[in-house]
């Protein structure tokens, strides 16, 4: 009769719990309780050749703030230091971190040389990524001729 009685008391507290609201996600919410929907980051380049010494990148952040500071970086896929028989990981490049700042109209822009950016051969690939409190976005960047 005990065995009966933890079993039914196991799958009714397997019902209770299952029966309680849980949030799977942060769904953020304005003040009458509808679903707040954004847009999400744009970034975009016309992209590094090897005639030009410099590429820029445009940047749209939506859910920025004007006046918010971003910060951009370059990453590169490359052996790490702390494992040089490992294989090849996504790392900063040394003295490639800016910042920049979220204009007006929720626009801003970062500069990149190619010997910033460590591009020196056509294929030679980087990542930017740009990360700050209220937006973020990401863009590879491949060497072209």
């Amino acid at each position: 009769m005990k065995k009966i009685l933890s079993i039914i008391f196991f799958f009714s507290m397997v019902l209770v719990i299952s029966c309680t609201k849980q949030p799977y996600y942060d769904i953020p919410y304005d003040e009458n309780g509808n679903v707040i929907i954004t847009d999400i980051s744009v970034v975009t380049s016309d992209g590094a050749s090897i005639t030009e010494n410099t590429f820029t990148i445009n940047c749209y952040f939506p859910n920025a703030k004007a006046n918010d500071v971003m910060v951009a970086e370059v990453l590169q896929r490359q052996v790490p230091s702390w494992d040089p028989d490992g294989s090849e990981q996504l790392l900063p490049l040394d003295g490639t971190k800016k910042n920049i700042t979220v204009g007006t109209n929720l626009q801003t822009s970062v500069t990149y040389t190619l010997a910033e950016a460590n591009l020196n051969s056509v294929g030679d690939a980087v990542t930017v990524v740009f990360s700050g409190e209220t937006d973020s976005g990401i863009i590879q960047i491949i060497l072209g001729e």
